[in-house]
């Protein structure tokens, strides 16, 4: 079915909502794994072969120690600089002693060839990655419910965080843009998607800001653990309270009795509790976030940073800075 069309839609609203009872397509959590766990692998791979080499030694320890340490040694490591060799007698005690239990150093010979470490590149990686899930799980829910986008479609998803309810703004098509709605307000795919935003954010994105993110965090876990949306309760003495005139934050601190952290959980959530009681649920804007669709990609809005598909060359340039630098 061509939605572009304003012809009736053979999937009808009916349709949608009979078929909603399935699994969430839309995945936050995708399986990434970084250059970090890779490197982390084959570091246990190669000292789990040469530890069972040690223990073929009356005293493992002193051939380690023989091994990197005694330059007349036959089995001294002259091919290793002193740093690399200083490295895998550590790493190889380290498995002797404990086996599995955080034996790795970067610095290791076995990445001499490698480019070095860099969280910036390894933090855009992976949101390149989860983008790309994201996009074929999005896709995904488009066959699902039948939706034909043409790849000249720009849309906005814009997601309301107290009902996780998705609006499609972009489009004359008033058929087509209630068609993805009835499709993404299915399950938790608006849900996943609003967290999905908030992974992808930079530090300077135009649609956070602390005090809009705060006051979400503080709606959700209010939510979670007592049950009650602030934005529903009546706010009397200062304070948010239920139907019955309960304080909501007593029914918080007494959910969070013998539980760790208690104490500087219940300080910090309960300024914040305070604050927004005293100056009203309105007084600070919800962190309603919206999302782009271009070229058959989710693109980000309001930053530089994006990782939809075709405007990611300044990760592959970024991941280029840091391999020179190994060079200098």
């Amino acid at each position: 079915m061509n939605i572009n069309s304003v012809s009736t839609p053979t999937i009808a609203t009916k349709s949608i909502n009979q078929t909603a009872q399935g699994k969430t397509i839309i995945q936050n959590k995708n399986d990434w794994v970084s250059e970090e766990d890779k490197r982390m692998q084959a570091l246990d791979d190669k000292y789990r072969k040469i530890n069972e080499q040690n223990k073929q030694f009356k005293n493992p320890i002193d051939h380690i120690i023989d091994k990197y340490g005694t330059q007349n040694s036959p089995y001294f490591r002259s091919d290793l600089t002193e740093t690399e060799r200083n490295v895998s007698s550590w790493a190889e005690v380290c498995w002797f002693k404990n086996g599995l239990l955080g034996c790795y150093d970067f610095r290791d010979s076995l990445f001499r060839k490698d480019s070095p470490l860099n969280g910036d590149v390894d933090v855009a990686e992976r949101k390149e990655f989860n983008r790309q899930k994201v996009n074929n799980q999005f896709k995904q829910l488009l066959d699902k419910y039948q939706i034909n986008l043409p790849n000249d479609t720009k849309l906005t998803f814009t997601i309301d965080p107290n009902n996780y309810k998705v609006t499609v703004s972009g489009t004359d098509n008033i058929k087509l843009s209630g068609q993805l709605e009835q499709a993404m307000n299915t399950d938790d795919n608006a849900k996943e998607l609003f967290v999905h935003i908030i992974q992808s954010r930079s530090y300077n994105n135009t649609q956070f800001t602390p005090k809009k993110y705060d006051k979400y965090n503080l709606v959700r876990v209010m939510k979670n653990v007592t049950g009650y949306d602030l934005k529903n309760l009546a706010v009397v003495n200062g304070k948010f309270v239920t139907e019955n005139g309960t304080d909501v934050f007593d029914i918080y601190k007494n959910a969070l009795l013998n539980t760790p952290y208690a104490g500087i959980l219940i300080a910090h959530y309960g300024s914040q509790l305070n604050d927004l009681a005293k100056n009203g649920f309105n007084s600070i804007p919800d962190l309603v976030l919206s999302i782009g669709y271009e070229n058959g990609s989710l693109q980000d809005i309001g930053q530089k940073e994006s990782y939809g598909t075709g405007k990611t060359d300044w990760i592959k340039e970024l991941k280029a800075r840091v391999s020179s630098m190994k060079l200098l």
